[in-house]
């Protein structure tokens, strides 16, 4: 009778790791929301507190920066995002990183001039206690994109 009642209670926490990898995959879909909010708001404060230390942001032109390179251009005001919007977004959690996929479709003014387009990204976050920190993004421009 003990070893059936161990057997049961055993077999009711079977595939309980679902669940915690539902929780991490929302909470790092809230995270990335947290992200386009801030990015939108020209919240540097914010931002900052997502990226990682050791960021490394590979850009459009194939540039690799740093949290403080990245920091420094996004506080030079040279642009502001007028739409922002992440689509086919795909998170998968391996343990305590997550590898984030989509596309934004944007609206941006650069040096007072406003350009409408696309771009694919790639974001890893990585978790350390209860943070995720953005480690690593890369942006590639979709030429010609089709809403």
């Amino acid at each position: 009778m003990y070893l059936l009642s161990v057997l049961l209670v055993l077999l009711s926490f079977q595939g309980t790791s679902a669940p915690s990898e539902q929780t991490a995959e929302a909470v790092v879909t809230q995270i990335e929301q947290r992200f386009t909010t801030a990015l939108l708001k020209k919240d540097d404060v914010a931002v900052g507190d997502l990226l990682a230390d050791d960021l490394v942001h590979i850009s459009f032109d194939g540039q690799a920066v740093g949290k403080t390179e990245y920091l420094a251009f996004f506080k030079q005001g040279v642009w502001q995002y007028r739409k922002y919007e992440p689509t086919n977004v795909k998170v998968k959690v391996f343990g305590h990183t997550a590898v984030v996929t989509g596309r934004v479709n944007r609206e941006i003014v650069i040096s007072g001039q406003e350009t409408i387009g696309a771009f694919a990204f790639t974001h890893v976050w990585l978790r350390s206690g209860d943070r995720w920190r953005l480690t690593s993004s890369q942006v590639t421009t979709i030429p010609n994109p089709i809403s």
